[in-house]
């Protein structure tokens, strides 16, 4: 089933060129709908739905959301409507389109997108796909927080903390499209470093046997201190966030919305030779098909789709990876700390984190952004010594690696922040 169903808005330019008329093919139970309530929102509010206009029942859960959605999307849908006919003629077009789900739109203009720009070169080191990545437009709406308190790490003086690596995947949105390519089904932005801020209740999320060694340090932290202790995450290169799945899905997902009939054909047989009971890139059980394959096989099939599609219908893997990246950590350094969480010790694990690839959460809450830039070395001066880490600041790669092994922990200290300058 399309994700943008075929009655989703009709434009009356006489009256209204944004405006949309909300179905029943488009009602409480559509796919849209249901899987995305504050895009399926967002699309109304832009087409000229009032939030409280939306249709839905009090008892249905996702009609706040669909109504906080229209929300974001309503002013900008406004602003188009009251343009010249030359300017929103096409756009009008384009709005009914992406109803119909032929993809195409300009996201720049009514999405707000913005060019990636500078990145990190080891999210796709390849000299010729560099120009190509840099001026890829993602197309997200926003889903969760918008906004972090800001921290300083002196505000945290004499507090026990844990560390553990973290992706620089973002959170608090949906992936909608690429470029001129609106996606038949979004991408849900799980991250990374945002996670604590748009999951209550849950400051993080793992596998079962790292949730268990934070878990058990997080105990006995409380134990000894008497205190919650912090959850400071540090970042991992580029290519670390390869093992969620947003990365492949945002490559099917544009597969499918982008591809013809024929170059869909030849991708589906491909993917099957990784996935034999493939249902095919149109089908929305394929989004699970995917999620469920072991990371092997996913990393193969994401280098199949680069190498053999990203000149016939499809992405390159380095716009994939910067499309789902969090803008903030695009040229920022390894091992950074950036968020500042706590963990609730004592408390049972989330046995369901929500996060389609790491299933167990720990509990806890998200606190703050540090205004300041620190690398986790920095604040463990033991370790770097340990591992004749010259300047903290600038930890070599088999130092970062060797973090990944466990949970570090450690105390913001008096001592710690003088000499850090604070």
């Amino acid at each position: 089933m399309p994700a943008y169903p075929n009655a989703l808005m009709q434009a009356n330019p006489q009256r209204n060129l944004l405006a949309a008329q909300m179905l029943p093919a488009t009602g409480e139970g559509s796919y849209l709908r249901q899987q995305f309530p504050q895009v399926y929102g967002f699309l109304g509010g832009l087409a000229g739905t009032a939030p409280d206009e939306m249709q839905g029942s009090a008892m249905d859960p996702n009609t706040a959301a669909v109504r906080q959605g229209a929300s974001y999307g309503y002013l900008p849908g406004l602003v188009a409507s009251s343009a010249p006919l030359g300017k929103v003629g096409a756009g009008m077009g384009m709005l009914a389109g992406m109803a119909r789900g032929t993809q195409k739109f300009d996201n720049t203009a009514l999405m707000g997108g913005k060019a990636i720009g500078a990145f990190d070169p080891r999210f796709d080191n390849r000299v010729l796909e560099q120009a190509r990545i840099s001026a890829t437009v993602p197309n997200i709406v926003p889903t969760g927080a918008t906004t972090k308190p800001t921290v300083s790490l002196a505000d945290f003086e004499g507090r026990p903390f844990i560390t553990s690596m973290s992706d620089r995947t973002a959170a608090g949105g949906n992936l909608v499209g690429i470029n001129d390519v609106a996606f038949n089904r979004p991408v849900e932005l799980k991250g990374g470093q945002d996670f604590m801020f748009n999951n209550p209740g849950q400051v993080w999320a793992s596998a079962q046997n790292p949730i268990n060694a934070i878990m058990k340090g997080a105990n006995e932290i409380k134990s000894a201190t008497g205190q919650n202790p912090l959850f400071l995450p540090w970042r991992m290169a580029p290519t670390g966030g390869d093992f969620a799945a947003m990365t492949g899905e945002t490559m099917l997902a544009y597969a499918d919305s982008a591809m013809n009939k024929t170059q869909k054909r030849l991708l589906d047989k491909s993917i099957k030779e990784y996935i034999p009971e493939w249902s095919g890139v149109a089908n929305p059980a394929s989004v699970e098909q995917f999620r469920a394959a072991p990371d092997k096989v996913r990393k193969a099939l994401k280098g199949m789709m680069d190498v053999n599609f990203r000149d016939n219908g499809g992405l390159n893997i380095g716009q994939a990876r910067l499309a789902v990246a969090d803008p903030a950590q695009l040229v920022a350094p390894d091992a950074g700390v950036m968020n500042v969480g706590e963990i609730f010790a004592g408390s049972p694990t989330v046995m369901q984190s929500g996060h389609p690839s790491y299933p167990r959460g720990v509990p806890g809450q998200g606190l703050g952004t540090l205004a300041e830039n620190r690398n986790i070395f920095e604040l463990m001066p033991e370790v770097a010594r340990a591992r004749g880490i010259a300047n903290p600041t600038q930890p070599g790669q088999t130092d970062i690696r060797a973090l990944q092994m466990k949970p570090y922990a450690g105390i913001i200290s008096n001592e710690l922040l003088k000499r850090l300058g604070y």
